[in-house]
């Protein structure tokens, strides 16, 4: 085994390796079908800049607590290393899951120690560079400019082939998305609006009955039954062109979480994707109608779906 250090985000193990001239490298996911073996490695946990704990719902692959481990010969001391590598796990279980929003956001709120490294950043969000421009720009009602996030930039303008002086970034992003079959993580705006309720009382009373006999073995089976129940909602995410005010509307509707519990199907209004995204979305892909949506993050204000565009 080459890594001398591991991160371990739930499922999946990303390896690194540190020269003796102290440069950290990116070896990749673990792809062995053993486990890697740590005995007798230091055992760091992951910084709370990111927490699971934050969120009613996420997607597998994102709900961990990484750990890091580190080769008893490796030295880690570096502030700047040890920074980066406490900091690095969520940004790889969000690129894994290929949720472009939360990588870009994570990047975002920690780009100072991000940047130190500003190679490997690079190269771990190099195949998710598109797509993470592309929510950062149009899916947030806070979009960036894309100058403020150079490691991105660069990386997305190679694999869009933008050229400043033949065209915009809309219409790099129109070309890109019509040639090719794009993931994007988007944020719903209009939320506001509409009543669909993410959490019901109906579920906090799932709570209500439990004993202070094997308390830990109930609240494991009501929080997995809470994840498959989320997991399982339908969502549908389709174009609107009947809107009178936007005949680029994308409407995002989700099935009500109460009813649902009742028997009773259906599903509701719970938001859009926001205008500028799906402007360039329904342009470039005119005749494409529903967009296989999928609920990927949600938390008391936020509602996030994931889209086959």
């Amino acid at each position: 085994m080459n890594a001398q250090i591991l991160i371990n985000c739930g499922n999946n193990w990303f390896e690194f390796s540190k020269s003796k001239t102290g440069q950290i490298d990116y070896l990749g996911k673990w792809e062995n079908n053993d486990l890697p073996k740590i005995d007798g490695w230091q055992e760091l946990t992951s910084s709370t800049y990111f927490s699971p704990s934050w969120y009613i719902y996420l997607q597998d692959g994102i709900n961990n607590n990484p750990k890091v481990y580190i080769a008893p010969d490796v030295d880690v001391s570096d502030k700047d290393t040890f920074d980066f590598l406490v900091h690095i796990g969520p940004l790889l279980s969000a690129i894994e899951a290929k949720d472009s929003l939360l990588a870009g956001d994570l990047y975002m709120r920690r780009s100072g120690s991000f940047e130190k490294f500003s190679q490997l950043t690079s190269y771990i969000m190099e195949d998710l560079s598109v797509e993470l421009l592309f929510s950062l720009c149009y899916g947030r009602m806070h979009e960036v400019n894309p100058e403020q996030i150079p490691l991105i930039f660069n990386n997305a303008k190679k694999k869009l082939n933008y050229d400043s002086a033949k065209e915009t970034l809309d219409q790099a992003f129109i070309r890109y998305i019509k040639e090719n079959d794009v993931t994007l993580t988007l944020p719903l705006v209009g939320t506001q609006f509409y009543h669909w309720d993410p959490e019901p009382d109906v579920l906090d009373k799932l709570s209500d009955n439990l004993g202070s006999e094997n308390i830990l073995e109930k609240t494991e089976k009501i929080r997995k039954a809470k994840h498959e129940f989320y997991s399982g909602l339908e969502c549908s995410v389709q174009a609107e062109p009947y809107n009178q005010y936007d005949k680029n509307s994308i409407l995002v509707s989700m099935e009500n979480i109460e009813s649902k519990i009742s028997g009773n199907p259906g599903l509701e209004k719970a938001g859009h994707i926001r205008a500028l995204a799906a402007e360039i979305i329904r342009e470039a892909k005119q005749e494409k109608m529903n967009y296989n949506g999928k609920l990927v993050r949600l938390s008391y204000n936020t509602i996030v779906v994931q889209i086959n565009v």
